[in-house]
């Protein structure tokens, strides 16, 4: 048994123990310390958990209480301060004899005894399936993460500096172990381009006609519900060599067949002319490599740079496409197809409003588990950037530095942290995350420090 630094008190629960801390031992007393709690009334039992909610008490100088010392600290006397420290444990799991977990039965007898957890729980995960990022910040536990459950999508989310590329690329190491095919978009190419073999620019990724459509909509800005079907019949028939003029003249051709009016067609020819650069078309004759050539690259992960394209409705193109293409793959083998998309800045790919790779995107996140399609999507927020449907969906959840409120209640509410101080997640440090959620093998948060890769 490791140090003890503590006892049980009166009002015990199966959902939170009160505890008071030795004076000798307050030096331990630290917010997400994991603790055993040792059931005095029957040895057998030990209960995992972590410190919560530390608070320091004394006696004589107390809250809502005037004594004489507040008006007149000079009477004061410290030889006679009798201060101590009270703190939650909050239970996780109970240890058995045999070194299995098992969930939280018994409420421990007030005197049971607390002791620092060193090592962590005897949890038991298939090597092929164990991944290790970090180790559990004070206790040196080297938390085994259950790669079983990354088709259940992941998110990463902390604000900038905090270590959200690190954590992702240590995830990813482990992930290539098993031999896993992944793709990640890079929004700046700075956080995952520079780390890995194969890198693709995003200029030479071919854009579908579909997809091009609806980018060539946006660049132009021409409402979809109006202008949309002339477009994507322009572009899926369009033959030959890219250039404005000669798509201009395609469009008109187009549009006439079709029986659009003259004032329609001429301000499709009008706004494509005035907010389309003649360069962007031009450049998509460059564009030589599919989708399918991107999920066939080897070696994985194969990066996307995104950095090469400065229009955002192009990045997401080149994400949509990219997904779309792989939902192909299991529309056409009817199997599962095993993919990790990391979409990298996912607010601006999967936010609240429509975006031209949200669909594909939530598509992904409602039904992909089912045929193998996993996303890992890293933000600096969670509330607001990234529409609701598609956080509901993220199984496993690694979370940092949050100050915005509406982070701090979203976190609040789908992982239930009641017990979680919301001080703990405004001071802490690089490379601290809370992991909570499916790949978590005590699916309750647990505060990682992310190893240095």
């Amino acid at each position: 048994m490791s140090t003890e630094i503590g006892l049980v008190v009166s009002g015990a629960s199966i959902s939170s123990i009160p505890v008071q801390i030795y004076r000798q031992a307050e030096r331990h007393a630290q917010e997400e310390q994991m603790v055993i709690v040792r059931d005095a009334a029957d040895p057998e039992v030990a209960i995992l958990g972590f410190l919560r909610r530390i608070t320091k008490l004394e006696p004589i100088v107390r809250d809502k209480v005037r004594t004489p010392y507040v008006d007149k600290p000079d009477m004061l006397d410290y030889g006679v301060l009798l201060p101590y420290t009270t703190a939650v444990v909050k239970p996780y799991v109970e240890l058995d004899q045999r070194g299995s977990v098992r969930e939280v039965e018994h409420i421990p007898t007030p005197g049971s005894k607390v002791y620092l957890a060193k090592g962590g729980p005897p949890v038991k995960i298939s090597p092929q399936r164990a991944a290790v990022v970090g180790t559990h910040k004070y206790s040196g536990w080297e938390v085994p993460l259950d790669l079983a459950y990354i088709s259940h999508h992941v998110g990463v989310f902390g604000a900038t500096g905090m270590g959200k590329s690190r954590l992702v690329r240590a995830l990813l190491g482990e992930l290539v172990k098993t031999g896993s095919r992944i793709v990640v978009f890079d929004h700046t190419g700075v956080d995952y381009a520079p780390f890995y073999e194969n890198v693709v620019k995003s200029s030479e990724v071919k854009i579908p006609p579909n997809i091009l459509a609806s980018v060539l909509a946006k660049l132009a800005d021409l409402p979809w519900q109006t202008y949309g079907e002339y477009i994507e019949i322009a572009t899926m028939t369009f033959e030959g060599q890219w250039s404005r003029d000669a798509f201009l003249a395609h469009v008109r051709r187009t549009m006439k067949r079709l029986n659009a009016r003259d004032t329609t067609t001429e301000r499709v020819e009008l706004f494509i002319k005035q907010l389309v650069d003649p360069q962007f078309f031009s450049d998509l004759n460059k564009r030589t490599k599919t989708p399918a050539d991107i999920l066939a690259s080897r070696p994985y992960p194969v990066v996307v740079d995104l950095s090469y394209d400065t229009e955002l409705s192009v990045k997401q193109a080149i994400v949509a496409s990219v997904i779309a293409e792989a939902w192909a793959e299991v529309r056409r083998a009817r199997e599962p197809r095993p993919t990790v998309f990391v979409i990298d800045e996912a607010q601006n790919y999967a936010p609240s409003e429509w975006a031209i790779s949200k669909d594909p995107i939530e598509t992904t996140a409602r039904e992909g588990r089912k045929w193998g399609l996993s996303l890992i999507l890293a933000s600096q927020r969670i509330a607001g950037d990234i529409d609701p449907s598609i956080r509901a969906n993220l199984g496993t959840v690694f979370f940092s530095r949050l100050t915005a409120p509406t982070d701090l209640r979203e976190i609040v509410a789908y992982l239930d942290l009641a017990d979680v101080n919301e001080g703990v997640l405004t001071q802490l440090q690089p490379r601290e995350f809370f992991v909570a959620g499916l790949m978590n093998p005590l699916r309750k948060p647990v505060l990682l420090k992310i190893k240095e890769i």
